[in-house]
């Protein structure tokens, strides 16, 4: 009897680099879309954190009949401070007219070159910079 010679069943190394290669691709494309999408995330949470602000603001104009620039009043542990996930700064600042909300984009939020700057006064107006669409509907 011959012995049949058989090889075993399993991946070729190109195989194997075909795959990474795909890989590869798939997260070329979907990895800046994904990090645009996290990057967004936060700036819904800035924006939401100046609203909360701006309650606390008129809650006090209400109360005292006046505004406050030191965040300390309403419970936060400095005049101005960083937002729960650490990407953004809120401060205030008194104007003649009232209050200027701000949360300024720190540490890994930076990467937002769009997004840097949120802004809220008393009247409801909201603003950012350098793009002016930043504020979500």
């Amino acid at each position: 009897m011959a012995a049949v010679k058989t090889t075993a069943p399993g991946f070729v190394l190109i195989e194997i680099m075909v795959v990474v290669a795909l890989i590869g691709i798939i997260l070329s494309v979907a990895l800046p879309g994904y990090q645009q999408h996290v990057l967004g995330s936060y700036r819904r949470e800035a924006c939401a954190e100046l609203l909360k602000v701006a309650n606390m603001q008129q809650l006090l104009l209400a109360e005292q009949y006046r505004y406050s620039a030191d965040l300390t009043e309403f419970g936060f542990a400095h005049s101005s401070y960083l937002t729960e996930s650490g990407r953004f700064r809120i401060s205030a600042v008194l104007t003649s007219q009232g209050y200027q909300l701000s949360a300024m984009a720190t540490g890994a939020q930076q990467q937002d070159s769009d997004c840097q700057l949120f802004q809220l006064d008393q009247y409801g107006v909201k603003s950012s910079q350098p793009a002016a669409d930043c504020w979500l509907p």
